[in-house]
């Protein structure tokens, strides 16, 4: 049960990761959104399904070959059950925090780049009762883009290291919890594509 809430996290800064690519020098920036669940496994709880919104306000909308690109901002939500609630406050957590490390595939042509991008989970209450939001945030390095026509961005897998911590602020007994989280089937990955000039 435990684990449940650490893969919904995990989801969470796993999407995260993923949309921080933007294009350095271009004119605008785009929007990007994409809906996608996690499936979880833990070591305790089994396997559980984590739903997450990943966005980003300033995507690129365009490129250039040769350029380095810039940095954008990334976030990723999502929603805590009540039942793994309960079961943070059952082994004392009155609040998280962690790291979400995900690749990330940027497709240009005849290019693939694998990339790694880590989002941090700030410290977030855990309250008495009901499902809660979690949100991680990050960005993504700078990337060259080798050839003209499209890039595509797309999500991968994720790694989540959750920290639940006593009223006090210190871990609880169960210290750091890392869980794997893999892309439920049969989903749309990308989740971004622009043009490169």
């Amino acid at each position: 049960m435990k684990n449940g809430l650490f893969s919904r996290v995990a989801a969470v800064a796993m999407v995260a990761g993923a949309l921080s690519v933007a294009t350095a020098g271009t004119g605008s920036a785009a929007v990007a959104t994409l809906s996608i669940t996690y499936s979880c496994q833990f070591s305790i709880a089994g396997t559980h399904d984590m739903p997450s919104v990943v966005s980003s306000p300033d995507a690129p909308d365009s490129a250039t070959a040769g350029v380095p690109t810039a940095a954008s901002a990334a976030t990723v939500n999502t929603t805590v059950s009540d039942d793994v609630r309960n079961t943070l406050w059952w082994i004392g957590g009155r609040s998280v925090d962690g790291t979400l490390s995900t690749p990330v595939t940027v497709t240009n042509g005849s290019s693939v780049q694998n990339l790694t991008a880590t989002l941090t989970i700030p410290n977030t209450p855990v309250p008495s009762s009901g499902s809660f939001q979690v949100t991680a945030s990050g960005s993504f390095p700078s990337l060259t883009l080798p050839n003209a026509g499209t890039a595509s961005i797309n999500l991968g897998n994720a790694s989540l290291a959750l920290t639940p911590r006593y009223a006090n602020g210190d871990p609880t007994w169960i210290g750091v919890v890392n869980v794997p989280c893999t892309v439920k089937p049969g989903q749309v990955t990308k989740f971004h594509e622009f043009p490169v000039a």
